[in-house]
């Protein structure tokens, strides 16, 4: 048997995607190794499409104290060589309590400097050597036992299984001189992050009119009912899957769309992770803590008011009843950064 290595990442839906950078140059830096990933149990299939990951241990999320300890237990049965937690949450410290041993360094939340931007809207990033992506961030662990990382690109190893869900779901809807697939995701876990309904409804109509496209609106179940109403601006040239497809087969959806429009949310980085470049539309965050689309092609379109970034994830409800943050882009905006996009990718396809 191989070296083992444990890593552990709770949640969320994005943040266990944005780990397949780390896992790509964990695989690289140690070959031989079998990789064994602690997610919660709901995200236990997107962390098995993650690169090397052999073995996924999944943690109900209603899991107490003595659970956690019992699990932690059964953990420390296994002679790791490297325990990675890439969480440092008060239940994966738990996990790897029995561990500490074999725990690596951890990487840096740059908690001090996202507390000052939050509470007096001083960025002071610059202080602490820069603002860094949560990819370079997941990396830390690796530079700090002296290996070289490269910060690789995110990955998802789709199954076959998604695949065949994508192309069920998408070939009645292609012609052979067909337009091509954009798609929209409307929702987000926080209603703070989440541009308005009717202005992706406007979007849509602009894209299949002004643009010729289909558009996909994806989304989860919890998306689904929201995801009809906005494919209803232009129903014959636009599609509601949110809900109808799990989050692998969404992602081998996305995989076969020219560009995808999405709130600060985990599908804006199940996108970049398998290839395509995204329109991504911030408010209630900022791009210094780390989530921000890192692919060249993609955009990020933000217009902050002065009481943005208000919130570390979003989940705080907004106190403006206008929503400046979101509300302040514009369908003209959204647009002309999606054909900018569309542009770039058919120039480099003619290249």
């Amino acid at each position: 048997m191989g070296d083992e290595i444990l890593v552990l990442r709770l949640s969320s839906f994005g943040d266990v995607v944005l780990v397949s950078s780390f896992l790509r140059d964990l695989r690289a830096l140690f070959p031989g190794a079998r990789i064994t990933f602690v997610v919660r149990e709901d995200l236990a299939a997107v962390a098995a499409a993650l690169p090397g990951v052999a073995h996924v241990v999944a943690v109900p999320r209603a899991l107490g104290l003595a659970g956690l300890l019992s699990l932690g237990a059964h953990l420390a049965r296994t002679p790791w060589l490297h325990v990675f937690d890439l969480h440092r949450s008060l239940r994966s410290r738990l996990l790897v309590w029995r561990l500490r041993a074999r725990l690596r360094p951890g990487f840096d939340k740059q908690e001090l400097p996202r507390f000052v931007l939050l509470q007096w809207r001083r960025d002071v990033y610059a202080r602490f050597g820069g603002a860094r992506s949560m990819r370079m961030r997941l990396a830390e662990p690796l530079r700090r036992m002296g290996l070289e990382p490269t910060g690789a690109d995110t990955e998802l190893v789709l199954p076959e299984s998604a695949r065949l869900a994508a192309h069920t779901a998408l070939a009645p809807l292609r012609t052979p001189a067909g337009p091509q697939f954009v798609a929209v995701a409307p929702g987000a876990r926080w209603p703070a992050k989440c541009w308005s309904e009717a202005r992706f409804a406007a979007l849509v109509r602009r894209l299949v009119v002004d643009g010729g496209r289909h558009v996909l609106v994806v989304g989860g179940p919890a998306e689904r009912e929201l995801a009809a109403r906005v494919a209803a601006a232009a129903p014959a040239q636009a599609t509601a899957l949110a809900g109808t497809l799990d989050w692998l087969a969404t992602a081998a959806v996305l995989q076969s769309c020219a560009v995808v429009v999405t709130n600060d949310s985990g599908l804006l980085h199940v996108s970049e992770a398998v290839g395509r470049p995204v329109v991504a539309l911030f408010g209630p965050t900022a791009p210094q803590f780390g989530y921000a689309p890192y692919r060249g092609a993609s955009r990020l379109l933000r217009q902050p008011p002065a009481c943005s970034p208000c919130s570390k994830n979003g989940s705080r409800p907004c106190s403006r009843p206008t929503h400046e943050c979101m509300d302040n882009l514009t369908v003209d905006a959204v647009y002309a950064a999606v054909d900018a996009v569309l542009h770039a990718e058919s120039t480099v396809a003619g290249a």
